[in-house]
């Protein structure tokens, strides 16, 4: 198979251009949701190709490659187009204990299947396989300079970007365009952050999501509502595939059609809903409605029978969650903020002749231009010269 086959999300570079365009940027971080790009992998094609090519001893090691296809594709970009490129990958392993913790029926939706009618133990292999070119991938990608591989284990891993830009661990000025890739909706409340954009795609359309037009595109309908509320729309609305239930018969038109009440009522802002969860008080002021139509009664009622809205926001506000690891309430989620800190901090690289020797030991077998683009330095270069 092609690396391309198996993480299909590259963008063209006239996309790549106009995030560029936005602000006249030098520099492009880019925010990469693995596991969410890598859909293609559990293709049943994709997944015989993995379990033939891992027989034996062998383990296949495309999924790694297809990664570092998807950087030298970028960084060449970035060669091309004299722009200095960070690269931000991020996935988890494991249930968010987290997310549980606030909800037990949290992506409980979330199965296998028959996995094509493969015996266990394939399944077993394949997974073991992933698992393999993960581990690889943080090990191997956080050797090469300007990429970083953060994997965390039981935590939900999507709200990195967030939590790497607001709490300044990566460079913030205005020449940094920010980058997510991703078709998880989660990750629009990013671009609630200023040069924050999305690459997302489909089957008929590539596009880039901005402040702009985000909301739009999330909720389907014409709008003046800023992307801070994200969170918000999917806590009242729900989110089917998170397993998260909303307020029956809210949906986008009828979200937006009541949003102005809706804001009077937490505050107007997400940061005074936020406020009143930091401190455990009513996330909802009655004393700011005026009228009440049957759809803000539901949303009331909802709130007030099980917090069902509060609840919601705690399990989908990227925000939530980066104040938690502010101020960690335990040790595993200290571990959690440590382990994050510790990737981006990590300043160790390795040389292109050593890598492409330990690589080889997996199997891995690169063209040497591969690490020509990845291990390329501008600045040493325009030095040189």
């Amino acid at each position: 198979m092609h690396p391309s086959s198996l993480l299909p999300y590259y963008p063209t570079y006239a996309l790549l251009d106009e995030v560029l365009s936005y602000g006249n940027y030098k520099a492009l971080n880019i925010y990469l949701d693995l596991k969410n790009t890598l859909q293609t992998t559990y293709m049943e094609h994709a997944v015989n190709n993995i379990l033939d090519n891992s027989r034996g001893k062998t383990i296949d090691v495309s999924v790694f490659i297809s990664l570092l296809s998807f950087l030298s594709f970028h960084k060449l970009y970035s060669i091309k187009r004299d722009i200095d490129i960070n690269f931000y990958i991020f996935l988890e392993s494991g249930p968010s204990f987290y997310h549980q913790n606030i909800d037990k029926e949290y992506k409980k939706n979330r199965k296998i299947g028959d996995f094509f009618g493969l015996p266990l133990n394939d399944i077993e292999k394949f997974f073991d396989v992933l698992r393999s070119n993960y581990s690889l991938m943080e090990s191997a990608c956080n050797k090469i300079p300007s990429i970083k591989v953060i994997k965390l284990i039981h935590l939900e891993a999507d709200f990195i970007p967030h939590y790497l830009i607001t709490r300044n661990l990566v460079n913030k000025d205005s020449d940094n365009a920010h980058l997510i890739y991703s078709n998880d909706h989660d990750l629009f409340q990013c671009i609630a952050t200023d040069h924050c954009f999305v690459y997302t795609k489909s089957v008929n359309y590539k596009k880039i999501l901005r402040r702009g037009n985000i909301m739009e595109h999330f909720l389907k309908t014409k709008c003046n509502i800023l992307p801070d509320y994200v969170p918000l729309a999917l806590a009242i609305m729900g989110d089917s595939s998170d397993n998260i239930q909303g307020v029956n018969g809210i949906g986008a038109k009828r979200f937006v059609d009541n949003f102005d009440t809706i804001n009077k009522m937490i505050g107007g802002s997400m940061e005074q809903l936020y406020d009143n969860i930091d401190n455990k008080r009513d996330i909802f002021d009655m004393s700011s409605v005026d009228e009440k139509n049957k759809y803000i009664e539901s949303i009331i009622e909802a709130e007030k029978t099980n917090q069902r809205i509060s609840r919601n926001v705690r399990l989908i506000s990227f925000e939530v969650l980066a104040r938690v690891l502010d101020d960690p309430p335990s040790t595993e989620m200290i571990d959690k903020k440590n382990q994050i800190l510790n990737v981006i901090n990590d300043d160790s690289i390795s040389t292109s002749d050593n890598l492409s020797t330990a690589l080889s030991k997996y199997g891995v077998y690169l063209e040497e231009n591969y690490f020509d683009i990845l291990f390329y330095n501008k600045n040493k270069v325009n030095n040189d010269g």
